[in-house]
């Protein structure tokens, strides 16, 4: 059957889907979910990130395994590390793994730098200082307040709770490092636990 044309032995159908949802600027069709006995073979009906779209459409040129690890970028799965090299070295890819998004180039060709943007976040002293300044308005803060000082303005490429744990980091380098010679401590437990500047980095700077 495979000699006179009658079966496709050599996936060229699957391969033809590829390049359609791409023509589309669609998701490109994975096997996520598959497992030994069992083959799944999703087509995505529509746009899960903008950025990826807007390169598509401005990028035609992209080389197809390019096109391949970001499409797993956008639907959050893991590249490995030489995929994810050869896309930063493309100028295509940043972000620490498992939170990759693309590169400032790419939001700028696409016009998607806001996202880009949100993407990235700010840098961790300007959060610090977004504690340390709330802290020393107040007096104390709650961890109910740091996550609403701080929540929304976390990058947006990572999940709500990587953005917990980016918040108790920020909290404990505080506490353990601080910020242009400021330290907070922790007081009180509980739901009564506060978190306020710490009097010994006052006294280190007099």
């Amino acid at each position: 059957m495979n000699l006179i044309g009658m079966i496709d032995k050599s996936g060229f159908g699957i391969r033809e889907m590829v390049k359609t949802q791409r023509r589309r600027f669609l998701p490109l069709p994975d096997y996520e979910g598959s497992t030994a006995l069992r083959t799944v073979f999703n087509i995505h009906g529509q746009a899960i990130d903008e950025n990826y779209t807007q390169l598509l459409m401005t990028r035609q040129e992209l080389p197809l395994e390019h096109a391949l690890w970001l499409d797993r970028v956008q639907k959050k799965l893991s590249v490995s590390d030489a995929q994810a090299q050869e896309l930063r070295r493309a100028k295509l890819l940043e972000g620490r793994k498992p939170n990759h998004f693309v590169s400032a180039s790419v939001a700028n060709a696409t016009n998607t730098r806001s996202q880009y943007t949100k993407n990235k976040g700010l840098n961790d002293a300007m959060y610090k200082q977004f504690i340390v300044q709330h802290i020393t308005e107040f007096k104390q803060a709650s961890i109910a307040e740091m996550r609403e000082i701080l929540l929304d303005k976390l990058p947006a490429s990572l999940t709500e709770a990587q953005k917990e744990s980016k918040i108790k980091n920020l909290l404990s380098a505080l506490r353990m490092v601080g910020l242009n010679g400021q330290k907070i401590k922790a007081t009180g437990d509980g739901k009564r636990r506060h978190w306020i500047l710490d009097d010994v980095s006052f006294k280190s700077n007099e």
